[in-house]
């Protein structure tokens, strides 16, 4: 069961790309996915990838990084996680010593559930996307579906103060 889920992630956010790049009309109604006010218009295509729409904890991660990917500029997933893409996103300011982006962090540190975190996340997700920052919508999807607060919200934080390091040692 653990492979399966492994598998059905990349497949998955590669088929999003992919019907994206080449479907208009499926992209555009994608983007409205994590809006509270138009999320409904999605529902259709949630359904076909078998998105439970009666459970929140379920529906909003894959509504948000599917929004997400309809946004991106990118034609592929990335390899950032979230907290090296929200450094990245910062560069100019800093990166990880941004005030800006310490306060992002923080404020997704501050959540408490998925549902919170996939509210939170909308604006820093299309801040990521708008500054052409290449994240890994596989890895986050995957952190949202499987949300453990302690663990995952570690993982972020570290991953956005260790990003600099890694990107050094890299070159």
């Amino acid at each position: 069961m653990a492979d399966e889920n492994k598998q059905k992630e990349p497949s998955l956010v590669a088929n999003i790309f992919a019907r994206c790049k080449n479907d208009k009309g499926f992209a555009a109604t994608l983007k409205r996915a994590d809006n509270p006010d138009t999320a409904y218009q999605a529902w259709e295509i949630l359904a076909a990838f078998k998105v439970p729409l009666d459970v929140d904890s379920k529906r909003l991660p894959h509504a948000l990084v599917f929004a997400a990917i309809a946004r991106s500029s990118k034609e592929k997933d990335g390899n950032l996680g979230l907290g090296a893409a929200l450094s990245n996103a910062y560069q100019d300011d800093g990166g990880k010593d941004s005030d800006a982006a310490k306060a992002k962090l923080r404020r997704i540190l501050a959540c408490d559930n998925v549902i919170e975190v996939c509210q939170v996340l909308r604006p820093i997700l299309q801040l990521i996307c708008s500054r052409g920052v290449g994240i890994s919508f596989e890895k986050l999807l995957k952190d949202l579906k499987f949300f453990n607060p302690e663990k995952t919200l570690a993982c972020w934080a570290q991953d956005f103060f260790g990003s600099i390091s890694k990107e050094k040692e890299e070159s």
